[in-house]
């Protein structure tokens, strides 16, 4: 984008930019980047699919997160394993 300033319109770019943060854990710079290339290709259904399903992936940890240690005993076996 420094260098040339056009691949700032370009909604490739941001989509493989927010696929790398989303691996490096920067999951609001991510959903960022989702969303301006959302913007950039309005008929591209991937920006928004992948932007769905990172949204659901997060609310489901947060979920996780929330009712940690809240689990029954059998249940909490089964998930220690042996």
């Amino acid at each position: 984008e420094r260098v040339d300033p056009a691949a700032a319109a370009n909604p490739d770019l941001h989509l493989n930019r927010a696929t790398l943060l989303q691996y490096l854990e920067q999951f609001q710079a991510a959903l960022e980047g989702l969303s301006r290339a959302a913007e950039l290709a309005p008929g591209w259904d991937e920006p928004r699919k992948r932007h769905g399903n990172l949204v659901e992936f997060l609310s489901r940890l947060c979920g996780l997160l929330a009712n940690k240690g809240k689990l029954r005993g059998k249940r909490r076996r089964g998930l220690a394993g042996p």
